[in-house]
């Protein structure tokens, strides 16, 4: 642990070792597949583990910002589909010279710790995207009066204003192909949404479609054993699987609230909402009864 700072251990894939096969300089002996075990990208999940305070406690207060609140949580899980704008590890260099030729050395490594990530969905009728961003930006700042407000909660004295009432807790995680093995975690600290994309309602008469929307977050990026351990059991949770590790073999059912039904990583065992008798479209009665 002291060694690898974490970047090697028991929660997530360990770099193969190719060493033991036989090779030959100057060509590549394809017959031996195992040497070339290759990284496939497209395999990730987003876990909300916190959402905006101010946001919960008006959802408590009013049924219908109780229903968009948990509908945009459901969706940011559930039609999760990639992040794009994670930090690269990259160096500053000093230069030694003798006038005439210069030499290049590393004198600091960085990694940005204030980035934007963005998130691809598509907006849903009645523009759950835009009116819930709406709210979380409007109740932050109003746009005109430049106050405070968490629209009244502050007022009635049902919310203290403050930054970490503001923010939401993500966790995002890549795994392998398999979707049972983890690549990488990341824990999404402090953010905050970027933009409420009314353009969206900009529209030209017999231009008809549906409309993407990139949902942008200002966040703090954390790594390392520790969120490692936390996705690899968030990872075991929607799976439905055991995760063993090198000391124990432990099960985890149900850790998210919104996980009751583990993904189906084999779609014959699927059960499509048209075959439950407890879904509120399109049941079929008697023919998919268990």
């Amino acid at each position: 642990m002291a060694i690898n700072n974490g970047i090697i251990n028991e929660y997530s894939i360990t770099p193969k070792n190719i060493t033991g096969y036989k090779a030959r300089r100057g060509i590549m002996d394809f017959t031996q597949l195992g040497m070339f075990d290759q990284y496939e990208t497209g395999y990730s999940f987003l876990s909300v583990l916190k959402m905006p305070k101010f946001m919960e406690i008006a959802a408590s207060q009013d049924a219908q910002i109780e229903a968009m609140v948990n509908s945009f949580k459901f969706m940011l899980e559930y039609e999760f589909r990639g992040v794009s704008g994670l930090p690269d590890i990259t160096t500053n260099t000093f230069t030694i010279t003798d006038g005439a030729n210069e030499l290049n050395m590393i004198n600091d490594v960085v990694k940005d710790t204030s980035v934007q990530i963005s998130m691809s969905f598509f907006e849903k009728r009645g523009s759950l995207i835009t009116k819930f961003s709406n709210y979380y930006l409007t109740g932050i700042k109003d746009p005109y009066s430049k106050a405070k407000t968490y629209h009244g909660l502050i007022k009635q004295n049902l919310c203290e204003p403050g930054l970490e009432n503001e923010v939401f807790t993500l966790l995002y995680y890549v795994t392998d192909n398999t979707m049972l093995r983890l690549e990488k975690a990341y824990l999404l600290c402090n953010c905050q949404l970027t933009k409420a994309e009314e353009s969206m309602y900009d529209s030209e008469r017999g231009q008809m479609g549906n409309k993407e929307l990139s949902i942008e977050f200002n966040c703090f990026p954390i790594t390392g054993y520790e969120v490692d351990k936390a996705a690899y059991k968030l990872l075991a949770d929607i799976t439905g699987s055991e995760y063993k590790t090198q000391n124990s073999t432990k099960s985890f059912v149900n850790h998210q609230i919104n996980s009751n039904i583990p993904a189906a990583l084999d779609s014959a065992e699927y059960r499509f909402g048209v075959m439950d008798p407890n879904s509120k479209e399109a049941y079929i009665p008697n023919v998919f009864d268990r």
